[in-house]
């Protein structure tokens, strides 16, 4: 009996309410990481990423400031200051050289993008919200998100204290209204979202298909284990939309 695609296999596991530790093991096995390169190379502009190995330096978030409001620059910039986030929060490996399928290349590039999308996606940074995020990623790329968390689970420095909200995510059962945006918003993986900076927020989430998440679920306050810091949310009703 064939083996079922990446995309119907995350939507079993979601429709069962999966936690994000069970999806690890259904959706990495290597049959289902070819699938994931087939599928990969399918969406628009995500091929020649891959094929350039695009991987500019990362953005100082300070850089970004006077960009003009209302900017995804400017939008990154704050919400990185508000959160005291810098870009290379989790070290995994990298896996863009020759060798690499691309799987293992949009591995590399969602975890550097992790803050872009909550930006994108209207996430905050509590524990409730990496999860969601997290459900969102998994709806864009099943088989990628497996694999990261799969490697981050074994990654030395995940005991760190810094690393809590990580570790704890694998406990998270993937949400269903995040998915579904994920699965709306697949083109983000052949985007050059450093390329994108000056265009405005809204107008941006518009032209990749992010949904707006429901009123009730923007803006909601929560804590952080990795250190206990809890902030005001960064999103308002405005700043989702």
């Amino acid at each position: 009996m064939p083996e079922q695609s990446p995309d119907a296999l995350a939507r079993e596991l979601t429709k069962r309410r999966a936690t994000l530790a069970e999806a690890i093991p259904v959706l990495s096995t290597s049959g289902l990481q070819a699938a994931s390169d087939a599928l990969l190379l399918a969406i628009p502009g995500f091929q020649r990423l891959y094929t350039e190995r695009w991987d500019p330096a990362p953005l100082a978030p300070e850089a970004l400031v006077t960009m003009p409001v209302g900017s995804f620059g400017n939008a990154y910039a704050r919400y990185m200051e508000h959160y005291r986030l810098s870009p290379d929060f989790f070290p995994i490996q990298t896996r863009i050289g020759a060798d690499a399928t691309p799987t293992q290349y949009a591995v590399h590039r969602l975890n550097k993008c992790h803050d872009f999308l909550h930006v994108l996606g209207a996430y905050e940074t509590s524990d409730e919200d990496e999860v969601a995020v997290q459900s969102f990623v998994f709806g864009m790329a099943p088989v990628a998100l497996a694999v990261f968390l799969a490697e981050a689970a074994v990654h030395p420095e995940i005991q760190q204290q810094r690393y809590k909200h990580l570790r704890d995510i694998y406990a998270g059962e993937i949400q269903t209204e995040d998915f579904e945006r994920g699965t709306a918003a697949t083109s983000l993986l052949g985007e050059r979202f450093e390329a994108l900076l000056e265009m405005p927020l809204d107008l941006l989430r518009r032209r990749l298909g992010i949904t707006p998440r429901a009123p009730a679920l923007v803006g909601r306050a929560g804590e952080n284990s990795c250190g206990g810091f809890t902030a005001i949310p960064f999103f308002t009703p405005a700043l989702a939309t």
